[in-house]
């Protein structure tokens, strides 16, 4: 069983003092705010872009229309 370890580094400390725990080698570093696999599926994907997929098509629409007002200001 793996134990989670502390280490707390002041600002500008670049060395480890007696005392202090460090990672191990081969010790793996888990962010507690990484999603699990588990949890995300086709659905959650679909719906974190779909407001991306949605301003690609106001602009795809609206491009002909600035193309024109472009032209229009050329001449």
């Amino acid at each position: 069983m793996i134990k989670p370890q502390q280490l707390s580094i002041s600002p500008g400390q670049t060395m480890v003092r007696p005392g202090q725990v460090a990672v191990q080698p081969g010790q793996i570093a888990v962010s507690p705010y990484a999603a699990a696999p588990a949890n995300f599926d086709i659905s959650t994907l679909l719906a974190s872009i779909m407001p991306l997929i949605m301003m690609i098509m106001v602009f795809m629409m609206l491009k002909p229309m600035l193309t024109g007002m472009a032209e229009t200001v050329k001449s």
